[in-house]
């Protein structure tokens, strides 16, 4: 089994086998992985049925860590590709370690190795779900101050939602670039990243939306459909601080105007933050994606 950095090759690939899977987070998603390969090392094989994604991280003395899986990607015998991926971590001489098990995925390892990994729940890393016709229509007590805040923007701003475009590409990189100047933690992978996605915007089939106030860019968001139901959001960047009401404004009128199709919206993690954890839970998730972590005995 053989392990390459991740390339743009590798997308056609990795989306025709999830096509078939319907996933129920992004953590496989050509996208998201293309994303973050600067916060951490992310490599990929193809060996018979299967994608094997291998993700190492680095302490802060940028020393890599022991990597870690995602689940095999794939339709065919799982037992016999996870007997493969373990023959070559012994041959690397490291753990067989899974991060961001779903909960099928977590049945489908127990039904195989019944007794070969501790596994543990991972609540900092699962992801929050939400009801996408709630999001948009924001009726109800819950959803009070959200809808308060999306009035006083339009009040003050009006609604002018874009798609990026080449128009409004550099505008949007700058925004960005701003952004991340006053991030209240240390994001440069992150940023790189982000600027990654609008680079080649034109070549990933996401949602680049963009809200205005007074003709500057004021939020910024990326979304992807997971399956004929669900969509996830990859990115949300809002000058809150200067307009009022942004970063609720671009959630509603980015899911309005690109979504409205779908049943579940996935926000993806808070990682253990207390302020994401707070905000991600004022708008109400009807369930969570539970995700756990594993290692070999």
């Amino acid at each position: 089994m053989e392990f390459s950095p991740i390339s743009l090759e590798w997308q056609a690939v990795l989306d025709g086998a999830l096509a078939e899977q319907a996933p129920d987070t992004a953590d496989a998603v050509f996208v998201n992985l293309w994303l973050w390969r600067f916060e951490r090392k992310i490599e990929l094989a193809k060996d018979r049925d299967f994608i094997y994604i291998k993700q190492t991280c680095h302490t802060c003395d940028g020393e890599e860590q022991e990597p870690y899986f995602l689940f095999p990607v794939g339709r065919g015998n799982i037992k016999a590709a996870l007997e493969r991926l373990a023959k070559h971590c012994a041959a690397e001489g490291t753990p067989l370690r899974f991060r961001a098990l779903t909960t099928k995925q977590k049945a489908a390892l127990e039904g195989c190795c019944p007794r070969g990994f501790d596994i543990k729940h991972d609540r900092d890393h699962s992801d929050y779900l939400y009801d996408c016709a709630a999001l948009i229509n924001l009726n109800g007590r819950d959803y009070h101050s959200k809808k308060n805040f999306i009035n006083r923007f339009a009040t003050f701003y009006g609604i002018r939602y874009e798609r990026l475009n080449d128009t409004n590409y550099y505008e949007t990189i700058a925004f960005i670039n701003a952004w991340f100047e006053r991030a209240p933690y240390p994001a440069e992978a992150e940023k790189k990243g982000i600027i990654s996605l609008l680079n080649d915007y034109r070549r990933f089939r996401c949602s680049y939306g963009l809200l205005r106030a007074e003709g500057q860019i004021a939020a910024f968001t990326i979304g992807e459909s997971l399956s004929e139901n669900a969509a996830v959001i990859h990115v949300e960047k809002a000058d809150g601080a200067n307009f009022q009401g942004s970063y609720q404004t671009i959630n509603q009128v980015h899911l309005a105007r690109e979504y409205a199709d779908k049943t579940i919206i996935n926000r993806e993690e808070d990682l253990g933050i207390e302020g994401l954890r707070k905000a991600k839970l004022s708008y109400h998730p009807i369930a969570f994606a539970d995700k756990f972590s594993a290692i070999a005995r």
